[in-house]
C-alpha cells in the first residue's frame, strides 16, 4: 500500500520526522511530569504538609505543557491532523498516563499514514 511518505524525498519527510520526535520527546516529558505531580507533589502537599515539591513541580508542569503544546501544534500543522488526533494529544498532557498511550498511539499512526520511513534512522555515510 502508497502512502504519503512514498512520495517524498528522505530530504521532504526530515521536518516531518523531526517534528515527531521533538513531540515523543515532549510526551514523555510531560507524561512524567504529570505523574510526579498528580503521585507525588500533592500527595505530599496535602497528605504530609510538605507543598514545597508542589511548588516546583506544578508550574514546572505548566510550562513544559505549552512546550508540549506547540510541538503537538508543529507535528499537527506538517502531518495534516484531522481535529479529532488533536483534542487528544491536547487532552493527553492533563490526564495521568494519558500522555504515553497517546504518543504510542500517535506514532503508529504516523507510521501507518506516512510509512516506516518516517521512523527509520537515517542512513550514515558508507565506508
Amino acid at each position: 500500500m502508497s502512502t504519503p511518505g512514498d512520495l517524498l524525498t528522505a530530504e521532504e519527510l526530515a521536518p516531518l520526522r523531526r517534528a515527531l520526535a521533538r513531540y515523543r520527546v515532549m510526551a514523555y516529558v510531560v507524561g512524567t511530569m504529570l505523574f510526579l505531580l498528580v503521585f507525588v507533589a500533592i500527595p505530599l502537599q496535602y497528605a504530609a504538609n510538605i507543598p514545597q515539591v508542589a511548588v516546583v513541580v506544578a508550574p514546572l508542569h505548566g510550562y513544559l505543557y505549552i512546550v508540549y503544546l506547540i510541538t503537538g501544534a508543529d507535528l499537527a500543522r506538517k502531518a495534516h491532523w484531522r481535529l479529532g488526533r488533536i483534542v487528544l494529544v491536547v487532552a493527553a498532557g492533563f490526564v495521568p498516563f494519558v500522555a504515553f498511550i497517546v504518543e504510542h498511539r500517535v506514532t503508529r499512526q504516523m507510521r501507518e499514514e506516512w510509512g516506516d520511513r518516517l521512523l527509520r534512522p537515517r542512513a550514515g555515510p558508507s565506508t
